[in-house]
């Protein structure tokens, strides 16, 4: 069974059965791959040239970067189209999905009142500015997916993966951490991985907080230090939220699951360094506490 919970202004968490889910992927990918051949043409909101866009941007993350359910911080406007895709889809002999089962979400998604699911009437003032937080770091996290789109990581899996755990990490971690660390965990491979500068983030608006951050942490091969230098510099010099994102970062580089993927000796040496760093970072957060 279908359910969503609202979570912040315009987030919910989405659970359903790996059935239904993995049905609902199939429904949103033939959208995606058959738009002028759906009613989707008339219900998507926005200009006619993004609609199109909206759906292959929405089928992509279902199937490379959402796991299975249930699933958080998923945005608004991505489970209306979701919505549109199964409902207005519902007779027309999809391939690959029993109809039977299309037919029952359908029903679900009737009953779900997903528009209602998300009435204001009842929000506090306290409770809008945290859910403009939120969709402030939603849309960091929707435009590194699209910078990280045709990125792996060793394990072959996709690399943006990696900057939204790290993230997750980060708040779990340090849950006081301000907007623009959360912000600058999520960026922290931009320079270094996909060409943005500092004034790239500028010009988007990012603070120059965010932008020291994401600086401190990018690697200057031509800075003639060793990595433990560097490590040793960050820790010594840099901005406090940098440390933090950092030490995120390692933590899950260290991750056994990444470090299954280079030769054995390389992973040895990659955990021996990691552990090394992790332990410098963790001493200097310990000093300023």
């Amino acid at each position: 069974m279908i359910t969503i919970t609202r979570t912040e202004f315009a987030f919910a968490t989405i659970d359903a059965s790996i059935h239904e889910w993995n049905t609902i992927k199939t429904i949103v990918r033939y959208c995606a791959n058959n738009y002028r051949n759906t009613e989707l043409l008339y219900c998507i909101p926005g200009p006619e040239e993004q609609r199109l866009e909206k759906l292959q941007s929405l089928s992509e993350i279902m199937d490379h970067v959402w796991g299975p359910p249930p699933l958080e911080d998923i945005y608004r406007d991505q489970l209306f189209l979701i919505t549109h895709c199964i409902k207005e889809t519902e007779g027309k002999d999809l391939p690959n999905v029993d109809d039977e089962l299309h037919a029952n979400l359908v029903n679900q998604v009737y009953n779900l009142g997903v528009y209602d699911i998300f009435d204001d009437d009842n929000v506090s003032d306290e409770q809008w500015a945290s859910w403009q937080i939120e969709r402030s770091i939603h849309n960091t996290k929707t435009w590194i997916i699209k910078l990280h789109a045709k990125q792996t990581d060793k394990a072959g899996k996709p690399y943006v993966q990696h900057p939204l755990r790290v993230h997750m990490r980060l708040q779990k971690l340090f849950p006081d951490a301000a907007e623009d660390v959360r912000h600058a965990a999520l960026l922290h491979d931009v320079m270094e991985d996909c060409g943005i500068t500092s004034q790239d983030l500028r010009e988007r608006g990012y603070s120059e907080s965010t932008i020291q951050i994401v600086d401190a942490v990018t690697k200057r091969p031509d800075d003639g230090l060793s990595y433990k230098q560097r490590i040793e510099q960050l820790a010594l010099t840099g901005p406090l939220g940098a440390i933090q994102v950092k030490l995120c970062d390692l933590l899950d580089n260290t991750d056994p699951e990444r470090l299954k993927a280079p030769p054995r000796e390389k992973t040895k040496s990659l955990s021996k360094r990691y552990s090394i760093a992790i332990e410098i970072l963790q001493s200097r957060l310990a000093s300023s506490d």
